[in-house]
């Protein structure tokens, strides 16, 4: 999937994370939807008893006397109105506080009182005392108010955008008149908890740390043996892997070094078994070379020393490609741009033409004479199919490029694959008469393969081929 990390380590914590962060935000959800129920289960009890003592008294009171008393008790949070109409409401209001608030306000004031309730954070709010100094007069009655156009001030609109809630609760008199409330919950008891949030971040930041280690203690193994596997195509007698861990971690490394050793073994047979097909196989070359030498027929003679010459090339040429793959020979670190010099020095010597472009900035941890034989293979095809051969050297900091390029007719696409196997030969460009066997490419990939890197073949778009060898670092 696209987005996703690469790595195992990167996979699991970000799964791991993005599990803890959803589950700290429903809980801290939950925990502050049950800290809002509570909230106004106890604010809107203490609202609703006060509002019903000041109904108690305002009902004992003469209109005159109830204006002194709404003028000195209308202060914030808790706004008192005697001059605002009754309005029936058309559609009642069912979410939990509305529904909550007028239950409590029923039972303090008793099922006789009408009383009508709104909750609504878009409801204009009262204007600030400092807007009515004229109240201060009990002799002055007080001017009508008008909250259409009334704009929030700074402090409620600070409040609405914190989901503050606003309680409007209109209560008949036992005279007939209308006393309004408004009520704003304050702002420090409905804001955000801090505190709590800040819990909730340093828990979840200590388990996501946690994760992390232990994700990281996982799947280090792992890397451990993907570095171990990587080694082993370089170096088969690399130490082996330490056996300790969990159960699963120290059956992958016992596994893993058992395979070595196996592949240890077998190289060591083949190793024994190539040096006693040598000698076999050198032994009636030379003395059937020697008897040949004894004919007389010269046409007859020449036609044995060319198919001695054939066996003993192709006997050579079949133990290099089996030698190929192995490791004896010790690393060292290599200057590739001299390697590169001696064989075009080399090429020169004979006649043909070989260009360097780029040059490597620092020596390559190699089997000298492996690659110095590899290289050696692509120049030679190079020259012998293409009559010149232009090496270009691009330098990494993990890996080094060399690529071959000739001037000969190219390969057709569907044997680019196939030149590398054992043997196989391309009649329309090779020959006994040019030396060619079959296994310069399977020896020279060989050699790749056994230092960590890789050898392809492409045809250029204008013409020649390219051999592209990329070896790590």
């Amino acid at each position: 999937m696209r987005g996703l990390p690469q790595s195992l380590f990167g996979r699991l914590l970000l799964f791991l994370t993005g599990g803890l962060v959803l589950a700290q935000l429903l809980s801290a959800a939950i925990l502050l939807q049950d800290r809002d129920q509570s909230l106004y289960h106890a604010i809107g009890g203490y609202v609703a008893q006060r509002i019903v003592a000041i109904v108690n008294l305002l009902d004992t009171l003469e209109p005159q006397e109830r204006q002194r008393l709404v003028t000195a008790l209308d202060l914030p949070p808790t706004r008192i109105s005697l001059d605002l109409p009754w309005e029936d409401r058309i559609e009642p209001d069912e979410r939990y506080h509305t529904t909550l608030f007028r239950a409590l306000l029923k039972r303090q004031m008793g099922p006789d009182r009408p009383f009508q309730l709104e909750v609504n954070d878009e409801l204009p709010p009262p204007p600030p005392p400092a807007e009515r100094p004229s109240w201060l007069n009990p002799n002055e009655a007080p001017p009508p108010r008008d909250w259409s156009n009334r704009s929030p001030p700074r402090w409620r609109r600070h409040a609405m955008m914190m989901g503050l809630r606003n309680f409007v609760v209109q209560v008949r008199l036992g005279d007939g008149a209308t006393v309004t409330f408004q009520q704003v919950l304050p702002e420090e008891v409905i804001a955000w908890p801090t505190r709590l949030l800040l819990i909730l971040l340093v828990l979840l930041v200590s388990v996501a740390i946690l994760a992390a280690l232990a994700v990281r203690t996982l799947t280090r193994p792992l890397a451990v043996l993907a570095d171990a596997a990587a080694d082993l195509g370089r170096d088969i007698r690399h130490p082996p892997l330490a056996e300790t861990g969990p159960l699963e971690v120290r059956r992958a490394a016992h596994a893993f070094n058992t395979m070595q050793e196996r592949l240890i073994r077998y190289i060591e047979d083949r190793n024994r078994m190539l040096a006693a097909l040598s000698h076999d196989l050198k032994t009636p070359i030379t003395r059937l070379r020697l008897r040949a030498e004894l004919l007389d027929d010269a046409p007859l003679q020449e036609k044995f020393l060319s198919d001695l010459d054939d066996m003993q090339r192709m006997a050579q040429a079949s133990l290099d490609f089996l030698r190929s793959g192995e490791d004896n020979e010790p690393i060292a670190a290599v200057d590739i741009n001299a390697l590169l010099e001696s064989l075009q020095e080399d090429a020169e010597d004979t006649g043909y033409e070989v260009s360097i472009v780029g040059a490597v900035s620092q020596p390559l941890r190699c089997r000298p004479l492996a690659l110095k034989r590899c290289l050696t293979n692509l120049v030679d095809n190079a020259l012998k199919y293409g009559q010149r051969a232009a090496i270009t050297v691009a330098d990494a900091p993990t890996r080094l490029t060399i690529l071959i390029r000739d001037e000969g007719p190219g390969i057709p696409a569907a044997e680019l694959d196939r030149v590398f196997e054992p043997f196989y030969r391309l009649e329309s460009s090779r020959s006994r008469d040019t030396g060619g066997t079959g296994l310069g490419l399977s020896i020279a990939r060989n050699i790749a393969h056994a230092h960590g890197g890789e050898l392809k073949l492409h045809n250029h778009p204008q013409s020649g081929l390219e051999a592209v060898l990329e070896l790590p670092r």
